[in-house]
């Protein structure tokens, strides 16, 4: 481990030591890996089911472990991510020193300096200082394929919504903590710049935890020592957290700031000494990963099949050709509820194009060449919506697959052209590559599966 990450990484332990979690026989360590970084690994071998490290409330960073130092009109207007965007922002350690908070200063101190290779940095570069990224990638964001291009406009829409209304909430009601007089230094390009670290460091490290009453709330998140150390794996991970009081029970009483988490290796898995720890960040698609996080799963074996998805909003709108059928084709969608999201995916058992893409084909082509759009037309396809029948029609049918075929050779055609055309000289490029190899494997999968005459 290079020297600066070595100081922080012992800093940090040394402040959890003084916070009360013992460190001293912590069985895990941050290392610096030759591909990923910064990376968690064994200093010991750890049994199955054995328990890796635990991390108490009070030493994570989360709505309500910031809630104290905060006034009650600024917490309760902004969301968690924004909260904690907007207390990194203002305790952002300066070039290589570390972060002056007295709070939580040594963990932010060990969370990445910059994320020039996030796909978000790109937009923001572009919009904000007029010229591309750092680090040769000017290319990048006109090479993406259009659902990752249409996806990361989503995640900059997020981004610039959280920027506003932090901004907003600094500017009404001015936080009373001496970072502030750093951010007064500077000006709204570079405090973008600044926001931006501090939004992906949310975005790209936080993990569920349970704080509120429901589920499902947004607000159920929560920054954590330690573990932002451990990378990704898709296949490989041997590490899981356990789940406390609130998950178990649903409606257990939650302490206001949580009670912790506790993290064990699986239970049929052994941690040999040295071995990296990995985490599954969940189950997403390439588009996720890059989009979310910056990065993709490789495709090692194509020929046992590939799990991914492809996106074609884009190439079935522009199958809709008749202007009227078209408008009347989409008002009917939209008010079903079957609009957009369509995709064509596989896995190494089958391949197929989803349900909601194939409804919107069978009322395309039922209206096919007809001037006047009956209601029992219509009927007929919502019948098939709610199951009271198979199909609207054999003829139907063959259309819908025909229409499937189609928008698979267009994406293999558009995605053999940028492969063509990509140079793949840095980890972005072959980034940007794998998520175009995926597109053309998964097309050609459900093309396949479509010759071959397989139910969807």
């Amino acid at each position: 481990m290079e020297s600066a990450n070595a100081r922080r990484w012992e800093n940090m332990m040394a402040w959890l030591d003084s916070l009360g979690v013992a460190t001293s026989d912590l069985p895990v360590e941050c290392r610096r890996t030759p591909a990923s970084g910064n990376g968690l690994f064994s200093r010991r071998s750890c049994r199955p089911g054995s328990l890796l490290f635990s991390i108490p409330a009070k030493v994570m960073m989360n709505m309500m472990t910031l809630k104290p130092y905060y006034p009650p009109q600024t917490v309760k207007s902004l969301s968690a991510m924004q909260l904690i965007s907007m207390h990194l922002l203002i305790w952002r350690p300066e070039g290589d020193d570390d972060s002056k908070d007295v709070l939580f200063g040594p963990y932010i101190s060990t969370l990445p300096r910059e994320f020039s290779s996030h796909p978000l940095t790109w937009i923001v570069w572009s919009k904000y200082l007029g010229r591309p990224c750092t680090g040769g990638e000017d290319i990048s964001l006109q090479w993406l394929p259009p659902s990752i291009s249409t996806e990361l406009q989503r995640l900059y829409s997020r981004f610039l919504d959280d920027w506003c209304k932090v901004h907003s909430c600094m500017m009404q009601s001015p936080v009373s903590l001496d970072g502030m007089h750093r951010l007064a230094g500077i000006d709204q390009t570079e405090l973008v710049m600044d926001f931006l670290w501090a939004w992906l460091n949310v975005n790209t490290r936080c993990i569920f935890y349970r704080l509120k009453s429901s589920k499902s709330d947004p607000n159920n998140l929560t920054m954590c020592p330690v573990l932002d150390f451990a990378n990704h794996s898709p296949d490989k991970s041997n590490m899981h957290p356990s789940p406390n009081n609130a998950d178990i029970w649903n409606f257990a009483p939650i302490p206001s700031i949580g009670e912790g988490l506790r993290f064990f290796s699986k239970d049929d898995v052994t941690i040999e000494e040295n071995n990296e720890i990995l985490l599954k960040y969940g189950c997403h698609s390439n588009k996720t990963l890059f989009v979310e996080y910056g990065f993709v799963n490789e495709i090692h074996d194509a020929a046992v099949g590939i799990d991914g998805e492809v996106d074609v909003r884009d190439v079935v709108e522009k199958c809709f050709t008749d202007p009227h059928r078209s408008h009347v084709v989409k008002d009917v969608l939209e008010k079903e509820g079957y609009w957009g999201d369509w995709v064509i995916f596989s896995t190494p058992e089958y391949a197929r194009p989803s349900w909601r893409l194939t409804t919107a084909l069978r009322l395309y082509n039922l209206m096919s060449g007809k001037d006047d759009i009956e209601e029992s037309d219509i009927q007929i396809w919502r019948d098939v919506t709610l199951g009271k029948r198979e199909r609207v029609s054999e003829s139907n049918e063959r259309s819908c697959r025909e229409s499937i075929l189609h928008i698979c050779e267009v994406v293999m055609n558009r995605a053999q052209r940028r492969l063509d055309g990509l140079v793949t000289c840095s980890q972005v490029q072959q980034s940007i590559r794998t998520l175009w190899m995926e597109e053309l494997l998964v097309a050609q999968a459900v093309k396949d599966s479509m010759c071959r005459g397989d139910g969807f």
